[in-house]
């Protein structure tokens, strides 16, 4: 069984500002390093089309409960990749996500960027998936309480981002 998981972003600019800070491979960097990530290498690459895919790596500490430890050992690593499509005339843009995870995890899910009021709302939704029996269930729960610290904290981060940049 899968873990359902749906996280709503704010953040305080326009559509087309927002999409360049989260393709900025030191925006990744800062967001990853906030996070605790004890090593981060992030790519970016854009088609013809205006789409753009941006991949990022991750390797974390393991804040698991012990049962789930003995499958992921002291470190995770995290592999994300976004395909974004090109944008709308407002701004808007869908992706499709994918996390591979270094233990027996999976995330798979879409995200939307669209403007919300005064600024832009980014929407996660997916499921995590855990291929072990009895504890799997476990371990999806834990990542998506870890997947909610880690955009909370990218929000955070963002805000700091645009304030610099204006």
């Amino acid at each position: 069984m899968a873990k359902e998981f749906t996280y709503r972003q704010s953040f305080e600019a326009d559509p087309v500002s927002v999409f360049t800070m989260l393709r900025d491979p030191e925006y990744v960097q800062a967001k990853c390093a906030a996070t605790g990530s004890l090593e981060t290498t992030a790519e970016v690459s854009e088609a013809g089309d205006g789409s753009v895919t941006i991949v990022s790596t991750r390797v974390l500490p393991a804040e698991v409960p012990d049962v789930a430890r003995k499958f992921v050992g002291e470190t995770i690593s995290a592999t994300e990749t976004q395909v974004w499509s090109s944008a709308a005339a407002d701004g808007s843009r869908t992706a499709k996500v994918e996390v591979e995870f270094s233990g027996p995890l999976g995330f798979t899910g879409t995200l939307s960027l669209h403007p919300a009021g005064h600024g832009t709302e980014v929407v996660t939704e997916g499921k995590f998936k855990a291929s072990v029996p009895f504890v799997g269930g476990t371990i999806e729960s834990e990542a998506a309480k870890q997947t909610e610290r880690y955009l909370g904290a990218e929000e955070r981060v963002a805000a700091e981002w645009t304030r610099d940049c204006d």
